[in-house]
């Protein structure tokens, strides 16, 4: 297959919008942030077979290391979390892979692993420091002031 032609079409794809591509990518981004906090667990497994499977046609016949599925899946949920690993990529495909899963995993990682709606937490926890906070400053001004 020759990236050539495809990289073209891309260019002219993001050139025929009024934006060059920029509210189709963050539209991309809003449901892939939207699907994975509906179902963190299933879209993280989606993404270690994905990414696994696409290392996998990147680095075969490419890479020593990666003689099946399995290796590709051992390089794969390694990078997406500690990066130990003996199998390293060697096609820039395979680099590209390893880049970004390297970027999100641990991203994806805490949304698996973190309590369960602990983004409303945190809000509810901010939300009570900025009312404590605006108490003791009254106080502190009514003592200043009398």
């Amino acid at each position: 297959m020759q990236k050539r032609p495809l990289l073209v079409l891309a260019a002219l794809a993001a050139a025929t919008e009024p934006d060059f591509g920029r509210d189709a990518l963050a539209r991309l981004k809003s449901g892939a942030r939207e699907k994975y906090a509906a179902d963190p667990m299933g879209s993280t497994v989606t993404a270690v077979l994905v990414a696994s499977w696409l290392f996998y046609r990147a680095e075969r016949g490419h890479n020593p290391k990666v003689k099946s599925f399995y290796d590709a899946l051992i390089y794969v949920s390694t990078n997406l979390s500690v990066g130990y690993s003996d199998i390293f990529a060697k096609t820039p495909e395979g680099k590209t892979i390893g880049s970004a899963l390297m970027t999100f995993g641990p991203s994806m990682a805490a949304g698996v692993l973190g309590e369960p709606d602990a983004a409303k937490k945190s809000d509810a926890d901010a939300k009570a420091v900025v009312e404590r906070l605006d108490r003791i400053l009254a106080v502190l001004e009514q003592r200043a002031a009398g």
